[in-house]
């Protein structure tokens, strides 16, 4: 419909010879026969061409006819009627042609990057247990390997038990004295012993408040120090212990250890001592 359209227009405007054209508002107006001729030499057909300018058309006005563009498409007034498309309807579809031959194959993309790594799968289910090999024989005893040197002389181990006095009684003086006096003492290798206790009995006679026993050495024969822990002697009839300490310092040696009674009280007094044992581990 549309180059129905087209054809005619420019049929009618090719069979007039002449138009006189003015500049109006808006626009140009142009009388008379307006005709339309190509230029010398022009290879192309005769048209008259629209430019949308993409503003409003002119409104539609009695007695005129109207071309003009909508939207990019070409519509017409025909004597003040609304403005109309002269595309007609599309026709019936034609009949599907015949397929024509496949094209060449294109190449192949390039590899996509590799996907992420799935969850782990259950566990499946313990294989049968394999049947028990049969043992093989026993091998040859190898032949025996050479003695090691012998190693270095052990340490001599820390002594048990040493007994300083056994009798029915002691007259302590006042203050410190040494039981049995140094007849009674004993040479003891203490260069491994790690811990001392004083054990003693009483039997019915005892000395004053805070009075004590304990064991002493000397590294030099002169000066005694303290080597077990005060065992009081104020209880008659019974045997009491300083408990396990721990071997005081620079007492690690082959030293002479005695037994001294402190007498708190104000008069020389007998004290029944029974038993004295030193131990050590």
């Amino acid at each position: 419909m549309k180059n129905c359209w087209l054809i005619g227009l420019l049929s009618l405007l090719s069979g007039i010879s002449w138009a006189q054209c003015t500049t109006g508002n808006p626009g140009t107006n142009c009388s008379g026969p307006l005709n339309v001729q190509p230029q010398a030499g022009n290879t192309a057909q005769s048209a008259i061409t629209l430019v949308d300018l993409g503003l409003p058309g002119l409104a539609p006005a009695p007695g005129q006819y109207m071309l003009s563009i909508a939207g990019g498409v070409l519509v017409e007034s025909d004597n003040g009627s609304n403005y109309h498309s002269l595309v007609g309807p599309p026709g019936p579809q034609g009949v599907k042609g015949a397929t024509g031959a496949a094209g060449p194959q294109g190449t192949p993309g390039p590899q996509g990057a590799a996907g992420l790594v799935g969850p782990q799968g259950a566990p499946g289910p313990p294989g049968l247990t394999g049947a028990t090999g049969v043992a093989g024989p026993a091998g040859a005893q190898g032949p025996a390997g050479a003695q090691g040197p012998q190693g270095p002389p052990g340490s001599t181990g820390a002594p048990c038990d040493y007994s300083f006095y056994y009798g029915t009684g002691f007259k302590a003086g006042v203050g410190p004295s040494e039981v049995g006096g140094s007849f009674d003492r004993d040479q003891i290798d203490m260069s491994n012993a790690t811990t001392v206790r004083f054990v003693l009995t009483m039997g019915a006679a005892a000395l004053p408040s805070g009075s004590y026993a304990q064991a002493e050495y000397t590294p030099d024969g002169t000066t005694w120090y303290a080597l077990s822990g005060e065992v009081p002697v104020t209880t008659p009839n019974g045997t009491y212990s300083s408990g396990w300490q721990g071997l005081p310092t620079g007492a690690n040696g082959d030293y002479m250890v005695r037994i001294a009674v402190y007498n708190a009280g104000t008069i020389a007094t007998q004290v029944a001592l029974r038993q004295l044992h030193l131990q050590f581990k």
